[in-house]
């Protein structure tokens, strides 16, 4: 009798067991659900008006049996029989199913039994045998290899009628998860989840994680097929929750949708009200905040979000300022691409999808709905007009991080030379504004039409006849302030002329509280907030230094642009607690009216007489 995986048992169960280490500690749920949607449609197929039930809860025999919250799946699907549950539960790529999303029979094994080495039950009814079948798979120690637990020296043994769930009519399986041990709860989220899983920490809820993770993993829905959630709380009470899917989560949530056909990709794309991006922590089961997200086959493998301990990759798409209420899905074609075994990833002919997304950057941003784009606009035009008063300030120095650019013009009295035209291009600068002194147009290339001639005719032309307006572009950077978390950099530069600094940062808060404790009268968010205000200061000048003025080759550019090298922006304390103390200086002994507001502004000439009062005269 044969109870092991066939070929090498305990080679097989080192390769099974190695998987702990690279899939996500919640994707079983995933697999362990497709198979029950899949067992539900080969019904069907031959009733199309079957309605298929899923449900993940607690089983409640266990439960009162041993006292120990077990989670449990339970589905009206088909059933296995007893032939097969002797044959292929432990034969890895042997499932003679017909499915949609092939694994090879392998998708549920690889991703449940190594979070389940003390066991995994399943319990089946079919039509043709309704008593049912049990069989008890774990990992034994001593053998070092998953097998079939053997039980009065069977593998697979009869159920008594009584062990049916309610759930169960006539056929149908239930699959309880025992954890690593008997005394684990696994109705509780599993701890490598706080690190990684779907949400990589985020978005973890005590009773919702299940409901949540479902609703965000399967993109769409099965027709006709209703899978519910249910947790049970302290004292016995119970929250049930459908899966509805994330497009549908998204779709309900949005003021307006749609989706835009790339080569061998579709985006579907939603625009969120401000307040639900505002609110989206206190929606657990579902994920309705500014996010970008990569599906393949109806399901979610990758999703980014601001609020996750990753940066939200928005920006890189050209939604800088709207991140927060723009959701897109990337959907590259079934077809073309295919999943890993762990289904983490897709693949194409070997080259993972990643390689594709710089091409596809620039036709979503050459396609991207008016909606959106006005509203980047408009969040842009805002966070400027919100910008510091240090720009006063840097306006005084700005020739001094600006190289002599020139842009033709008839008007112009300067003669243009080599590589002095503007090398921002067209007639705007940085920041996409018109530049006056220009004509409106960027005009010809000299060194493109000058270098024709002198190649053709072997003739030199005198450039200086080109002449020129000294173009007054701004030469510093755009920075946003994003919440990125303590253990992400201070700032990071992006390709298009733009900074993040993360407000969360471990550096900057340190500094806050240690000047806090040195003045009680000014609160934690004023002192903060100044502090952020130099912050951009100094890296506006940083970035434009390096930018600008150096004529460094792109990679020693790329290397002082790196995030480790924008750190820099702290390392002279000295200077910036100095700099800090004289903003302090026109803010102090003002005392907020109910002592609760937070200062709308640093600059005290702003502030409105009748809410503050003074303790003491300032000038």
């Amino acid at each position: 009798m044969n109870n092991q995986l066939t070929g090498d048992p305990q080679g097989l169960s080192y390769i099974i067991k190695g998987y702990k280490n690279t899939i996500p500690a919640d994707q079983y749920l995933r697999e362990v659900n497709k198979n029950s949607e899949e067992a539900i449609q080969r019904i069907q197929k031959e009733d199309k008006n079957y309605l298929g039930q899923i449900m993940f809860k607690r089983d409640e025999e266990y439960y009162h049996k041993n006292e120990i919250s077990k989670l449990c799946i339970i589905d009206n699907g088909d059933g296995m029989t007893y032939d097969f549950l002797d044959r292929y539960m432990l034969k890895l790529g042997s499932s003679t199913r017909n499915n949609k999303h092939k694994n090879w029979g392998a998708g549920f094994k690889i991703s449940a039994l190594p979070f389940n080495e003390y066991g995994i039950i399943i319990c089946s009814w079919t039509q043709g045998s309704p008593h049912g079948y049990m069989i008890w798979v774990h990992y034994n120690d001593k053998k070092q290899s998953y097998e079939i637990k053997l039980l009065n020296k069977n593998k697979v043994f009869r159920l008594d009628p009584s062990s049916k769930p309610k759930e169960i009519k006539q056929h149908g399986t239930k699959i309880t998860f025992l954890g690593d041990s008997r005394s684990q709860n696994t109705m509780l989220i599993n701890p490598l989840l706080h690190k990684g899983g779907l949400f990589k920490g985020g978005r973890i809820g005590e009773y919702t994680w299940i409901a949540s993770y479902l609703n965000t993993k399967k993109y769409r829905t099965e027709k006709n097929i209703t899978t519910r959630c249910i947790s049970t709380h302290g004292g016995g009470k119970t929250d049930s929750r459908e899966v509805v899917g994330h497009h549908e989560s998204l779709l309900r949530g949005s003021i307006k949708s749609g989706s835009v056909k790339l080569s061998k990709a579709e985006v579907d794309w939603f625009l969120l009200p401000a307040e639900r991006a505002d609110r989206s922590s206190k929606q657990p089961a579902r994920l309705l905040t500014g996010q970008w997200a990569l599906a393949h086959e109806d399901e979610i493998l990758r999703v980014d979000y601001s609020g996750k301990s990753d940066r939200n990759p928005l920006t890189a798409w050209g939604h800088q300022y709207s991140k927060r209420r723009v959701a897109l899905v990337f959907k590259p074609s079934d077809e073309e691409f295919r999943p890993n075994l762990e289904r983490t990833g897709i693949w194409k002919e070997g080259v993972n999808v990643e390689e594709y997304f710089d091409n596809w950057k620039e036709e979503w941003q050459a396609q991207t709905p008016q909606v959106l784009i006005d509203l980047e606009v408009a969040m842009a035009k805002k966070a400027l007009e919100k910008a510091s008063n240090f720009d006063r300030e840097l306006k005084k120095y700005a020739t001094l991080f600006r190289m002599e650019q020139y842009m033709l013009s008839a008007k112009g009295d300067s003669d243009i030379d080599k590589d002095k035209t503007l090398k921002t291009g067209g007639h705007k600068n940085r920041l996409g504004e018109e530049n006056p002194d220009s004509e409106g147009h960027s005009g010809p290339n000299p060194d493109k039409e000058y270098g024709e001639i002198e190649q053709e005719l072997g003739i030199k032309v005198d450039k200086s006849a080109n002449k020129g307006v000294l173009a007054h572009n701004n030469p510093y950077p755009t920075v946003g302030f994003v919440e990125e978390g303590p253990d992400k950099s201070i700032a990071t530069y992006n390709e298009n002329y733009t900074v993040d600094i993360n407000t969360d940062a471990l550096q900057i808060v340190q500094l806050v509280e240690h000047r806090v404790k040195r003045d009680k009268i000014n609160r934690y968010e004023t002192v903060k907030q100044i502090i952020l205000d130099i912050i951009s200061f100094q890296i506006k000048q940083q970035v434009a230094h390096i930018v600008n003025t150096t004529n460094w080759e792109n990679e020693l550019i790329e290397r002082a642009l790196s995030p480790e090298a924008l750190s820099a922006c702290l390392a002279n304390k000295s200077m910036l607690l100095e700099k800090l103390d004289e903003k302090l200086k026109e803010t102090k002994n003002i005392v907020i009216g109910n002592g609760k507001d937070k200062l709308p502004s640093f600059d005290i000439h702003t502030y409105n007489p009748d809410k503050y009062v003074y303790k003491n005269s300032i000038k």
